[in-house]
C-alpha cells in the first residue's frame, strides 16, 4: 500500500539528518505542514518574512556545514528569499530550498503565484528542479542534497506543485547519496610541494570551506608545518584563531594597508577553498603578473577561470591539508620564519582598536572592544553589511572555537536572522548580532522569532541615522557633496525591541559598553542594544572630516 508523498519527503530529510528547517507557512505545501502534525520529528521554525527565513537557513549552513533547509511559498514567497539565496550562492554556502508552486494543470497558464523557478533563479543555483511526478520526490530530494555539498557548494531549488504533495505513492524514503570530495593526487601534492620549498614569500588565502573543526585545525597544522601566512576572507576569519603566529590577517573590504602589502609582496600565492574573486584576491589584484598562484578549489571550473594559475588541483581543502600533512615537510627555514614573522607583524600593528574622539556619539569599537573582553572562546557573532562591520573585521580576535556568520554577497540584513539562527541551534552558547540601523530594519521584524523562540542572544544596533557604507562611498568619490539622501528616521531601537517582547537596553557613551554588554549576557532570552553611534567617525578606517578634507 503506497504513502503520501508529504510523509516520504517528510522520511526523507529525517534520514538526511535535517532537524530543523526556517520558513513562512504558505498554502501551496500544505500537505508537508499536515504530515508534521501526525509526525513532528522535524522542528519547523516560524518566521514573520521569507527574506529573514532563507537568511537563517544560510547562517544554519554557516553554523554546521550542513545544507540549510528552507519552506517557502510560491511566487511572492519565493522571490521574498531570492537576496539570501544570492548570498549562499555568492558564499558557495550550501541550502536546499523548497518552493511552492501551483498546480500541475495550471503550470505555464500564468495563475496567480505561477512562477517560472528555473529562468529566474536558475543562473545562481546548482540546481533547480520541478517535482512533475510524485513518485520522483525521493530522488529528487535525495539529489538536491547531494549538488548543493558538491563541487563549488551552494543554494538548490526543489519546487513542489501543490497537487504533488497529497498523492499517494509506492516509493520509499531515500537516504544521503555520497557528496563527492575531490581529495588531491600524490602528483599534485608533489607539485605542489616543490613550488612551495622554493617560495621565499608564500601566503596561503582561505575561503568559505574550511569550517569543520577538523578542516579548522588541519589548516593549522599545515600552515605551521610549512611556514606559511595565512590570510582568511574576512567573512570567514574563524578559520585559524587569531593569536596563532600564522595568521597573518584577514582579506575583505576592512583589510588595512599593511595586510594588503603582505599579499603583495608575496612570491607564491596559496588560494584554498577560495574562487579568488575579489575578495579573495584583494580587489583583483592578486595574483600579478610577477605572483605565482597554487589554486586549491573542488571545482574545476573556477580554477584558471580568471587568472593565469601556475598549479592547479582540484581539491576540497581539508584532504588536501590533511595529505599534504602527511608529507612531513621539513622545518621552515630561518628566511621562512622572518617572513611569517613579519607578516604578522604587518596585522598585530594595525589590530589594536585606538579610540578616536567622537562628538556626536559613541565610537562602533568600544563595542567590539567589549565582546573582546567578556565573549566566550565558543561564541557565535553574526554581522549584518555596514560602516560599523569594520571594527569587527579590523579589531576583533577571533578564538579556534569562535564562528563568524556573514553574508559574501554584500546583502543587508542578514545581521539580525543570522544571530537568531545561531542562537537556535546553540542554546547554550553566547550569540551575538551586529547589525546597523539600515540592515536592523530589514530583517528586524524576525526580533518576533526570536521571542516565541526564546532565544538567548545580544543584538547591538548601530544607531548613527544613517546608510553610513553609502555615505562613505559617497565622501570618497565626490568629497563634500553627498546629499540628504542616505538620513533616515529611526526608532529607539531598545525600545523597538521591547515591543516585541525582548528586552532593551542603550549605550550612549563609551563607557557604558562593558557594563551593558554584561548585563545583556546575564539575561536570558533576546536582548535589543540600541548604540548611539557616531557619523563622523564612520568606520574603523574613516571619519568623514578626514574623507572630506582630502577633496
Amino acid at each position: 500500500m503506497g504513502r503520501r508523498s508529504a510523509d516520504v519527503l517528510l522520511d526523507t530529510l529525517a534520514l538526511h539528518g535535517v532537524d530543523q528547517f526556517f520558513c513562512v507557512p504558505g498554502e501551496s505545501y500544505l500537505g508537508f505542514l499536515d504530515a508534521l502534525y501526525d509526525d513532528p520529528k522535524i522542528k519547523g521554525i516560524t518566521c514573520r518574512h521569507e527574506g529573514g527565513a532563507a537568511f537563517m537557513a544560510l547562517a544554519d549552513s554557516n553554523i554546521t556545514g550542513k545544507p540549510g533547509v528552507l519552506f517557502a511559498s510560491r511566487g511572492p514567497g519565493a522571490t521574498n528569499a531570492s537576496v539570501a539565496i544570492h548570498a549562499a550562492d555568492i558564499g558557495a554556502i550550501p541550502m536546499v530550498c523548497f518552493f511552492g508552486q501551483v498546480s500541475r494543470k495550471q503550470i505555464n497558464k500564468f495563475p496567480s503565484q505561477y512562477y517560472d523557478y528555473v529562468q529566474s533563479f536558475g543562473h545562481y543555483c546548482r540546481s533547480v528542479e520541478q517535482v512533475d511526478v510524485a513518485e520522483r520526490l525521493p530522488e529528487i530530494t535525495a539529489r538536491a542534497f547531494q549538488l548543493a555539498q558538491t563541487g563549488t557548494p551552494g543554494p538548490v531549488i526543489v519546487a513542489l506543485p501543490t497537487d504533488i504533495l497529497n498523492e499517494e505513492i509506492e516509493t520509499e524514503p531515500r537516504g544521503p547519496q555520497t557528496a563527492w570530495k575531490a581529495e588531491p593526487s600524490s602528483r599534485e601534492l608533489e607539485a605542489v610541494t616543490a613550488l612551495l620549498e622554493t617560495a621565499e614569500r608564500p601566503v596561503m588565502i582561505t575561503g568559505a570551506e574550511s569550517k569543520s573543526p577538523a578542516a579548522r585545525q588541519a589548516l593549522t597544522t599545515f600552515a605551521e608545518q610549512y611556514g606559511l601566512p595565512v590570510l582568511p576572507n574576512q567573512v570567514h576569519q574563524h578559520v585559524i584563531s587569531h593569536d596563532h603566529p600564522n595568521f597573518a590577517g584577514a582579506i575583505g573590504g576592512a583589510t588595512p594597508q599593511s595586510v594588503k602589502e603582505t599579499v603583495w609582496n608575496a612570491d607564491v600565492v596559496l588560494a584554498v577553498g577560495s574562487r579568488m574573486t575579489n575578495k579573495g584576491s584583494v580587489g583583483f589584484t592578486v595574483p600579478s603578473k610577477d605572483q605565482k598562484l597554487i589554486h586549491i578549489y573542488p571545482d574545476a571550473d573556477m580554477i584558471g577561470r580568471i587568472y593565469h594559475t601556475e598549479l592547479g588541483v582540484v581539491s576540497s581543502g581539508e584532504p588536501f591539508w590533511s595529505a599534504m600533512i602527511e608529507r612531513n615537510a621539513p622545518p621552515p627555514s630561518e628566511v621562512r620564519k622572518a617572513w611569517v614573522a613579519q607578516s604578522r607583524k604587518n596585522y598585530t600593528d594595525t589590530s589594536v582598536f585606538v579610540p578616536r574622539e567622537a562628538p556626536d556619539g559613541v565610537e562602533f569599537g568600544h563595542v567590539i572592544n567589549a565582546m573582546t573582553d567578556q565573549l566566550n572562546d565558543d561564541a557565535l557573532i553574526s554581522v549584518d553589511v555596514g560602516c560599523f562591520s569594520s571594527w569587527l573585521f579590523r579589531y576583533y580576535p577571533f578564538k579556534q572555537s569562535q564562528i563568524l556568520i556573514g553574508a559574501d554577497s554584500g546583502a543587508m540584513g542578514m545581521g539580525i536572522p543570522g544571530a537568531i539562527a545561531a542562537a537556535i541551534r546553540h542554546p547554550d552558547r553566547q550569540v551575538v548580532g551586529l547589525a546597523g540601523d539600515g540592515g536592523a530594519l530589514m530583517t528586524g521584524s524576525e526580533i518576533a522569532t526570536a521571542v516565541r523562540e526564546n532565544a538567548n542572544l545580544t543584538i547591538f544596533v548601530s544607531n548613527n541615522g544613517h546608510y553610513g557604507r553609502i555615505r562613505e562611498h559617497q565622501e570618497q568619490s565626490k568629497p563634500t557633496r553627498a546629499t540628504g539622501i542616505n538620513d533616515l528616521v529611526n526608532p529607539d531601537f531598545a525600545s523597538y525591541g521591547e515591543a516585541f517582547g525582548a528586552k532593551g537596553l542603550r549605550i550612549r557613551a563609551p563607557e557604558e559598553a562593558g557594563p551593558v554588554l554584561e548585563q545583556a549576557l546575564a539575561h536570558r532570552g533576546p536582548v535589543v542594544v540600541d548604540v548611539d553611534s557616531s557619523l563622523e567617525n564612520l568606520s574603523a578606517a574613516n571619519t568623514i572630516s578626514d574623507l572630506q578634507a582630502a577633496e
